[in-house]
């Protein structure tokens, strides 16, 4: 099959019947108008590209990706956040990410987890070669590598000559049974040690008053918003580019089924939480808080309860909680899904230079907790036993 590669490095050049051929109306987020807005708000954190496959004048796909700034300062600090402690080796590894600023590709968008960045017609799933449609990529944007997530191997054509398999932080997810009609059913199905966790939770943060942003505001507390989620994203161990919370009232008015939840103590907004409801799933998008307060009123824990809740008013079927804090959302049910990805470089020189650096690239030890009772424990919870550290375990 002789595929033709045609890539834009703006939304404005993408010819929008092409581009929108294959989706359908649950392809939001793979929308020209959804991710027009993701390239006006982030022109300084990524470069978009839109690539649009054709079997001579057939659409057959379309892919999209980002290009972000990959520093050293970036790559030093997840190889030290996964690999606590004091090692020589891994002292001198560190040292040589000094020397790295890289052009990196991904395939997707960095700013939602695990959803795929692509779309392929039925006839031609695992027959177009991704080697080929990357090699083009990496050549255009002069990407020394590119990020894949796993799922693209087992829709193209794969060749793992020029991949390295790296693991990465689970994406966390909770199931939402039909049984559950109200919170309380949530409540009534968790262990009573879990029971005396959220009732701790409820008293700590008794004071904190909850509002939904609308659309002013959230205008109005723009700069508020924004330096709540610089806390977040500064602490954070490893950060690729950087969310412009600016975007959230366009992003309200374009998904009307986007909250913003603003947490107050008196008038001053102490923390935000942002949700995307979309076919039957609830995506808990980015928050922000002042961990300053965060202990005192056990802010974050406060946030998941209320995500569940508001799930199951709107009978979410699945909450989609990100990577991140993963011990943590699994004491509030979340199950880790495997979560595999590979780095792509069509010389393979780079990825040999690179591979001491990126060996060091993985993820910390952490359990998997349990909180449900044995008759409603989830039935997969044993599926991270694989998808996280090797020596992890689950814990009741």
């Amino acid at each position: 099959m002789d595929t033709k590669v045609s890539i834009y490095d703006s939304c404005k050049y993408v010819p929008i019947n092409e581009w929108e051929e294959l989706l359908t109306p649950h392809d939001v987020f793979l929308s020209i108008g959804f991710l027009s807005l993701i390239e006006t708000f982030h022109k300084n954190e990524i470069s978009p590209n839109y690539i649009v496959l054709k079997d001579k004048n057939k659409v057959i796909g379309i892919l999209y990706s980002q290009t972000f700034k990959l520093s050293s300062k970036k790559l030093k600090e997840y190889i030290k956040h996964g690999n606590p402690g004091f090692n020589l080796i891994r002292l001198i590894k560190s040292q040589l990410a000094n020397f790295i600023n890289l052009k990196v590709g991904f395939l997707g968008n960095l700013f939602l987890t695990n959803e795929m960045g692509f779309k392929i017609h039925p006839n031609y799933a695992n027959k177009i070669d991704l080697n080929m449609v990357l090699s083009q990529l990496q050549g255009q944007n002069h990407n020394k590598l590119i990020l894949i997530p796993h799922f693209y191997k087992d829709n193209f054509e794969f060749s793992k000559h020029y991949f390295k398999e790296i693991n990465v932080e689970p994406d966390m997810h909770l199931k939402i049974p039909k049984s559950w009609h109200s919170f309380e059913d949530y409540y009534d199905s968790i262990q009573s040690k879990y029971k005396k966790r959220y009732r701790k939770t409820l008293i700590k943060s008794s004071s904190i008053k909850r509002k939904e942003l609308n659309q002013s505001d959230i205008k109005q507390n723009a700069p508020i918003l924004d330096k709540l989620f610089d806390k977040v994203y500064n602490k954070s161990s490893f950060n690729t580019a950087k969310f412009n919370t600016n975007i959230f009232s366009d992003l309200k008015e374009f998904i009307p089924n986007t909250s913003i939840i603003g947490y107050f103590i008196g008038d001053k907004m102490i923390g935000f939480s942002s949700n995307i409801l979309l076919n039957h799933t609830m995506y808990a998008h980015f928050v922000g808080l002042d961990y300053k307060v965060n202990n005192e009123f056990d802010l974050y824990s406060k946030m998941l309860y209320d995500k569940i809740e508001y799930a199951i008013e709107n009978k979410v079927e699945l909450i989609k909680f990100g990577r991140t804090a993963s011990e943590f959302k699994s004491n509030f049910g979340a199950i880790a899904q495997s979560n595999i990805g590979y780095v792509y470089d069509s010389s393979g020189i780079l990825l040999r230079l690179l591979s001491p650096l990126l060996k060091l690239i993985k993820e910390k030890k952490w359990y998997q907790r349990n909180p449900f009772k044995e008759e409603n424990k989830i039935k997969d919870i044993t599926s991270y036993e694989s998808a996280a550290s090797p020596k992890s375990k689950v814990l009741h």
